[in-house]
C-alpha cells in the first residue's frame, strides 16, 4: 500500500492496522473520532509567533583534542559534516550547518595520567595552567583547530565551558571530587578560577575566536567523584552565585563582552522544582533569576539564557508536561529570559526500553532525537539547542559522527542522529521566529497520539518559512499546508532523512500541492516568501 489517506473512517484504519501489524487496535480506538479531510491539513499561522531562534550546536568534548590533530583530509571532512552550509551539484547539503560550538576548557587531568582517577585517556583533558603557575598556550591544539575550522565554515557563536577548575586549584589536586556532591573547589580559589577563565577568554580572542559566553559550572547536582570517570565538580547554588560574581568582576576588569551562562542543570526539573533529592542545588531559575540571596541576573555579564539539559526527562509521559512547567516557571520569574537546551544525548528511557549503551546509527535513534528536539522547541520554547559530543569513539548513543579511538588517525561514520539534527540546524536560522502550527489528526501537541505520528513545527524570517515534520510512524501520509491563503503558489524545497536518505534534497514543488510524508522520516520544507 503506497498511500494511507487519513480521511478513511476509523474502522477502516483499524482493519488496515491489524493487517499491517503497525498499530494496536487500542491505540487507534482510544479517543480517536472519525477522521475528516481537515485532519490532513496542517495550518500554519505566521501571525502567531513564539521564541526567536539562536541556533543549534554541539561540543568538542572530548574527541577534538585528538581528531583536531589527525590528517587534514579526515578532520576537514568531519568539520564539513558538522559545520558546512554548502550543497553538492545535486542540491544535497554537505553538512548540517551547526552555528554554535562549545569549547571544553580543560582542567589539566591528562598530565596526571592514571593518577587523575579518570581511567579513560580520552576523557582526560589538557590544561593551559601549568604547575609553576604559567600558561602554556600550545595546549588543547586539536580543539583549537576545530575552533578555527568552525569559524571558517560560518559558525556564529562560541561557548567556553568548564567541568572543573584547573587541578592546581582543587582541594584534592584532581579534576573530580573525593567527596560525592561536595565541591572540590574551596571558596578561597573562586577568584583564581574566575581569573583563569578570563585569561583563556582573552587568549582565544587574540586568535580570532570570541567566546560569546562562558559556562563556569556543569551539572552541579551530580556526585562527580572518581566513579564518574570524567572531570566534574558539584556546587551548591550559593557557591555558584559567589563564583559567578567573581567571574563577572574579572570580565569587567578586562573589558570583555563575554556573557556568563548558567545553570547547566543536570535535569530540567532541577531548574523549576524545589524539595528534590538535591537540596541547595535545585529551583535554580528562582534562585539565580528571582529575588533571593543568590540573585545574579543583574550582573553586567549575566546571559539572559537559562541553560538546562534534557537528560532523563524524555519519556513520552514527560516530554510535554515537564517542558510546559519549565517554560511557565521561566516566564513567571522573568518574562525576558530565554531558554537554552545546552546539552543532550540519548541515555535512557524506561517507558520505551531505550538504553544509552550500544552505538545505534539507525533511523530509530534519529527519530527519537527529533522527537526530543520537537518538544524542547515547542513546549520549552528553546531558542538554542546543543548536542553533547559531536564526535564519539564510544559504543554509546552519544555521537553525531562516530570515530575510531585512535590518537593519530582513524576513520569515521555518520549517524542518523547527525542528519535528523541537520533537518533543523541546517535550515532553521539564527533570528528566525517559531510560528504557530496546529497538529494533525485533530490532536494537540501534548497528546501521546501526536508523539507517535507526525510532529510539526514552523519557523520564519523575512525571506523564508521553514516547516519540519517528524513522522514517527511506519505509514506514509498525504497532507496539505495551509498558510491562510498565503504562499500557495510559492516554491518549496524539500529535504529528507529516512532509512535510505541522509538530509537529501528530494525536489521542489508549489506549496499548494499535496505533500507526501514518507514513513519514519524527518522532512524539512523551505518556502521562499
Amino acid at each position: 500500500m503506497n498511500h494511507f489517506y487519513i480521511s478513511y473512517m476509523k474502522w477502516t484504519t483499524i482493519i488496515l492496522s491489524i493487517c499491517l501489524g503497525l498499530t494496536s487496535c487500542s491505540e487507534e480506538t482510544t479517543g480517536n473520532e472519525d477522521k475528516t479531510l481537515e485532519d490532513t491539513v496542517l495550518s500554519i499561522d505566521l501571525t502567531q509567533t513564539y521564541q526567536q531562534m539562536e541556533g543549534f550546536g554541539a561540543s568538542d568534548a572530548w574527541s577534538a583534542q585528538y581528531v583536531g590533530n589527525w590528517p587534514d583530509a579526515t578532520k576537514s571532512a568531519i568539520a564539513d559534516l558538522l559545520f558546512s552550509t554548502a550543497v553538492d551539484d545535486e542540491g544535497n547539503p554537505e553538512g548540517i550547518g551547526l552555528n554554535i560550538w562549545r569549547f571544553n576548557i580543560g582542567a589539566g587531568s591528562k598530565a596526571q595520567g592514571a593518577g587523575s582517577d579518570i581511567n579513560d585517556l580520552w576523557r582526560r583533558t589538557e590544561g593551559f595552567l601549568q604547575e609553576d603557575g604559567t600558561y602554556d598556550w600550545t595546549q588543547q591544539s586539536g580543539q583549537r583547530w576545530f575552533l578555527q575550522a568552525a569559524k571558517q565554515r560560518g559558525v556564529q557563536k562560541f561557548i567556553g565551558f568548564s567541568n572543573s577548575a584547573p587541578v592546581q586549584m582543587t582541594k584534592n589536586g584532581k579534576a573530580n571530587t573525593s567527596a560525592a556532591q561536595q565541591s572540590n573547589l574551596d571558596p578561597s580559589e573562586f577568584e583564581n578560577f574566575a581569573e583563569f577563565l578570563t585569561y583563556v577568554t582573552v587568549q582565544l580572542q587574540t586568535e580570532g575566536i570570541t567566546l560569546d559566553e562562558l559556562s563556569p559550572v556543569n551539572e552541579t547536582q551530580w556526585d562527580w567523584d572518581k566513579s564518574s570517570e570524567q572531570e566534574g565538580c558539584p556546587f551548591t547554588n550559593e557557591e555558584v552565585a559567589n563564583l559567578v560574581r567573581k567571574l563577572d568582576s574579572k570580565l569587567t576588569e578586562k573589558g570583555l563582552s563575554t556573557k556568563i551562562e548558567i545553570t547547566e542543570a543536570g535535569q530540567i526539573d532541577y531548574l523549576y522544582q524545589s524539595g528534590t533529592n538535591r537540596p541547595d542545588k535545585d529551583n535554580q531559575i528562582a534562585e539565580f533569576f528571582g529575588s533571593g540571596s543568590n540573585y545574579v541576573a543583574d550582573l553586567s555579564h549575566m546571559s539572559d539564557f537559562v541553560a538546562g539539559h534534557s537528560y532523563w526527562t524524555t519519556e513520552q509521559s514527560n516530554l510535554a508536561p515537564m517542558r510546559k512547567e519549565l517554560w511557565s516557571k521561566i516566564k513567571e520569574v522573568n518574562p525576558n529570559l530565554k531558554y537554552n537546551m545546552s546539552e543532550y544525548c540519548i541515555m535512557g528511557d524506561s517507558e520505551e526500553g531505550i538504553d544509552g549503551n550500544g552505538k545505534d546509527l539507525s533511523i530509530d535513534m534519529g527519530l527519537y532525537l527529533a522527537r526530543v528536539m520537537h518538544y524542547d522547541l515547542t513546549e520549552a520554547n528553546a531558542s538554542a539547542w546543543q548536542w553533547w559530543i559531536a564526535m564519539s569513539p564510544y559504543d554509546y548513543k552519544d555521537g553525531l559522527v562516530y570515530i575510531d579511538k585512535s590518537e593519530v588517525n582513524g576513520g569515521y561514520q555518520t549517524s542518523k542522529m547527525l542528519y535528523t539534527l541537520g533537518n533543523y540546524s541546517r535550515f532553521v536560522k539564527n533570528g528566525m521566529q517559531r510560528v504557530h502550527t496546529n497538529q494533525l489528526f485533530g490532536k494537540t501537541n501534548d497528546d501521546p497520539f501526536t508523539q507517535k505520528r507526525i510532529m510539526a513545527s514552523a519557523y520564519m524570517n523575512n525571506d523564508e518559512v521553514v516547516v519540519v515534520l517528524v513522522n514517527y510512524n511506519n505509514y506514509e501520509y498525504t497532507i496539505q499546508f495551509d498558510f491562510d491563503g498565503q504562499l500557495a503558489n510559492n516554491e518549496m524545497k524539500m529535504y529528507r532523512t529516512s532509512r535510505s536518505e541522509d538530509l537529501s534534497f528530494i525536489g521542489t514543488q508549489e506549496v499548494s500541492q499535496d505533500i507526501v510524508v514518507a514513513p519514519q522520516s524527518v522532512t524539512t520544507y523551505v518556502i521562499k516568501k
